[in-house]
């Protein structure tokens, strides 16, 4: 045994190749685990002490204001006195109307029908109530009456949006009494004295603006007095036609008080919520379940779940617990997929170590015969194959460390591209210095040694018979056989690939796996492209402006109006009206349009524009995704409720099908849509333009700005994501590259050992008089159809597997996204893979032209 140990240490001299590849696999998964992992740990203990050091809000909430039962008399009275002092006419006559209506008071005015049951009156109302704020009286009246219970404190946050050139901005105001979501100042000092304001560090740097610098918004200048976090901003979402963080073009400021309520830019309002005791925060938008919250009480959610709370989410609560939380999901996901890449390549180290073993007790099967028959065990004599894994996991390791711990420092502060977030100092973790060495040691070594008992099972006599190790077996007799109409040359190579199944089976599988690996990452691409593509289509404008309230005086006679309403569908009914089976209730999202619209088209599958059939103020234009997920068909009709109490309904006929992919949709008729909700005339909740006056918020009239709740820029907003994508598609190019490095070097390690095993074979070809150059044709390229073959079988899997991913998503997101690979892209993958193929056939050519004539003289 000590023989066969010596061996292998001098082997390690002659297997370089064999050896290189062991330490390349292992310091790979370690270097990408301690890299990630490290940065992460820095990233997340950073991450939650800012949370607490700056009460960061847990999340934000709305609530529901029941306008016929929460209005007191006292409320009343105090707000006709403050907040409703300067109603005009009009107004004053619906809350007289409201006053009747809701029995605040007594009055003469009798109804012959509840007023609440028309959503026109019930929209006046609340729009009055937000114009003058007296929403945010009764909200936080209704707060504090919980505010006990689940022992909690709430402020209301605002900030406004607009934009200012090519940035996007995001305005709030510095209160230095304020005790949730603390500005965190990184350096200077924060605005107290008019005209002055702090800016993002790395916005600061792009645009070399120094603490002292004017910064001009409007056509005021502001003084840059320092530069400042905004902690509800750890993942910087400025505006929604900015989606994608741009450290160029986005902006978040803090400004005096007085002077942002000078500002034009759409306002945001919230109440934001911080916990008292100990409550988990979890990146989770949907309520917890009745069993989650008898067992776990500490849920931040539970204020959503209780039935008598008047707290409710809104578009605000999602937005900003992703501004503050989706940190939490990045954590979680990357620490996943680095431990996973870790087991995933040392696991194609134990395939690369199995191959060698193989070939070294091949070779040294006389040597371990004798040992045999002297009484050694198996146990004993694989010992000494641990030589590889060993110095393997040992190299590696130590290299994957340092490696990783290096990368980890760039890495983190990477994450700040997208991640607002103040890190400490950096420092080796030491803890990885044993699990980068420890971990792969152990699993290779264990597994190593596994698999050489395996392969020492056989009888002494069987090790000492002599005999070529390269039999031909059934496969190389049919390969054989189907090729024998081919050239010499031919049936040679794929007789000689067929003497190996191991190794065959191991080139075929990393090429398929690597290819479904780079297949994703290709199919990711187009992927997000047919998104953009789909997304943007048959949009001929450039901003979509949502009002406050529903809307009936046309603000913009330019613009087109658009009526946006969300109503539960209850009943499909085919043409003989025969109800379709409908598990539960599903939430359409109803679009009423103008035939005459000039800035949208409703295309169908042929790409021609639809909307002329709305002439018919009964049909409906539904999107594909509907007919795909749920069956509704042209004829069908939808059947869809107004009330809670699901009293009064309406019903569409479906009358055509639009090529849209998001969510579950339809097209109706704008005046039609408007009276059968209720109003008097033609209304809109949002308007479609392509002037520039709403790219800057700044030069439009402030009355209008007041009735405006966002605007989305969809031009801004397709270069914002395509932007994103020219740098999602270098990282698809890197993991690429990744896989065919790892293709690599399995296929180096097997190139090199066929090199070995023909050595004879190889050296009578010399002596025939074949040319080194024909020779590696011959005997290295053996494997080139089965890698393409590999490739070209993990396209489909790649696709079926996606298919299958996105049909169990497709029920929940409600979208269906067709999965396509284009042809360029494919061969694109194909090219990494054959490249890192080459490569590794070229370096093993050194080795085969080493290879003397007089081996072919030596005996087996």
């Amino acid at each position: 045994m000590k023989l066969l140990f010596l061996n292998s240490l001098k082997g390690l001299k002659r297997k370089k190749i064999q050896m290189l590849g062991i330490i390349l696999m292992v310091m790979l998964s370690t270097g990408i685990y301690v890299a990630m992992t490290s940065a992460l740990d820095r990233m997340e203990e950073d991450y939650y002490n800012y949370l607490e050091e700056q009460n960061v809000e847990y999340l934000s909430v709305d609530t529901i204001i029941d306008y016929k039962k929460d209005i007191t008399k006292e409320d009343m009275d105090y707000l006709l006195s403050h907040e409703f002092s300067n109603l005009t006419e009009e107004e004053n006559s619906i809350i007289q109307a409201y006053i009747c209506a809701a029995n605040i008071e007594s009055c003469a005015i009798c109804y012959n029908e509840d007023p609440f049951s028309n959503i026109a009156f019930s929209y006046q109302i609340d729009s009055i109530f937000q114009k003058y704020e007296a929403d945010l009286y009764i909200k936080t009246k209704k707060l504090s009456s919980i505010q006990e219970k689940y022992d909690f404190e709430f402020e209301l946050d605002r900030s406004k949006s607009l934009k200012e050139e090519d940035t996007y901005i995001k305005v709030l105001p510095y209160d230095p009494d304020k005790n949730i979501n603390k500005a965190y100042l990184i350096e200077g000092r924060l605005p107290t004295n008019s005209k002055e304001i702090t800016i993002l560090p790395k916005y600061a740097e792009i645009h070399n603006i120094e603490i002292g610098d004017n910064y001009k918004i409007g056509d005021t200048e502001y003084k840059v007095v320092g530069y400042a976090y905004a902690p509800d901003y750890i993942y910087p979402l400025v505006s929604y036609s900015a989606i994608m963080f741009d450290e160029e073009k986005n902006n978040v400021i803090y400004i005096n008080e007085a002077d942002f309520t000078n500002i034009n830019g759409v306002e945001e309002k919230t109440f934001s919520v911080l916990y008292h005791g100990d409550v988990k925060r979890q990146f989770e938008i949907t309520a917890p379940t009745e069993e989650k919250i008898e067992v776990e009480n500490d849920n931040m959610m539970k204020i959503f779940y209780d039935e008598d709370s008047p707290v409710t989410m809104s578009i605000f609560t999602v937005t900003r617990l992703g501004r503050i939380s989706s940190l939490q999901l990045e954590f979680a996901t990357n620490r996943l997929f680095a431990e996973y890449f870790l087991y995933l390549l040392l696991g194609v180290a134990v395939f690369v170590i199995a191959i060698i073993t193989k070939k070294r007790i091949e070779d040294e099967r006389l040597q371990i015969g004798v040992l045999k028959s002297l009484g050694y065990s198996p146990l004993s004599i694989a010992v000494s194959y641990l030589v590889y894994p060993i110095i393997g996991s040992l190299i590696g390791g130590l290299l994957g460390y340092l490696i990783g711990s290096l990368a980890s420092l760039p890495l983190s502060n990477n994450y700040l591209n997208y991640f607002l977030v103040p890190l400490n100092g950096f420092e080796f973790n030491l803890k990885y210095l044993i699990e980068a060495v420890l971990l792969p040691m152990v699993l290779l070594s264990l597994l190593s040694y596994i698999i050489a008992i395996f392969m020492l099972r056989k009888k002494p006599l069987a090790l000492l018979k002599e005999g070529s190790n390269l039999k031909v077996n059934i496969f190389s007799k049919i390969a054989n056989k189907i090729t024998s109409f081919l050239p010499f040359k031919y049936r040679f190579k794929y007789n000689l690939a067929f003497r190996s199944i191991p190794k065959l089976i191991v080139v075929a599988l990393t090429s398929f796996f690597t290819g479904m690996l780079i297949v994703l990452t290709l199919i990711g691409v187009n992927l997000m492209d047919n998104l953009v593509d789909s997304s943007f289509n048959g949009l001929n404008y450039d901003y979509m402006i949502y009002t406050n309230a529903v809307e009936t005086e046309e603000l913009d006679e330019t613009a087109d109006y658009i009526l946006n309403g969300t109503l539960p569908l209850v009943k499909i009914l085919d043409e003989n009206n025969n109800e379709k089976n409908l598990e539960e209730e599903l939430t359409l999202s109803i679009t009423g349009i103008d035939t005459t619209n000039q800035y949208i088209q409703v295309l169908n599958e042929k790409e021609e524009d639809i909307k002329e059939q709305l002439s018919d103020e009964n049909g409906i234009i539904i999107n594909r995704n509907l007919e795909n997920l749920y069956d509704v068909q042209i004829g069908d009709t939808l059947v869809l409720v107004l009330d809670e109490q699901k009293t009064k309904t309406i019903t569409y006929k479906v009358i055509g099908i639009s090529e849209e992919y998001m969510n579950l949709s339809g097209y109706v008729n704008r005046t039609g849509f408007s009276q059968k909700v209720g109003y008097d005339k033609a209304s809109y909740t949002s308007m479609l333009s392509s002037d520039d006056k709403y790219s800057n918020l700044n030069t439009l009239d402030s009355n209008l700005v007041d009735k405006i709740a966002t605007v989305l820029n969809f031009k801004d907003m397709k270069e914002n994501i395509q932007d994103t994508m020219e740098q999602y598609n270098v990282t698809i190019y890197i993991v690429i590259l990744f896989a065919s490095i790892m293709a690599f070097v399995i296929i180096l390690v097997i190139a090199n050992i066929v090199v070995e095993e023909n050595k004879k074979i190889i050296s009578l070809m010399k002596v025939m008089g074949y040319k080194n150059k024909k020779i590696s044709s011959i005997v290295l390229n053996v494997y080139t159809p089965i890698i393409i073959i590999s490739y070209l079988l993990s396209i489909p899997a790649m696709i079926k597997v996606l298919e299958k991913i996105v049909s169990v998503l497709a029920g929940d997101m409600e979208m269906t996204i067709p999965i396509t690979l284009s042809p360029s892209m494919a061969i694109l993958g194909l090219v990494g893979l054959l490249i890192a193929y080459y490569i590794a056939v070229a370096m093993s050519k050194r080795v085969l032209n080493k290879i003397p004539l007089s081996i072919a003289l030596k005996r087996e």
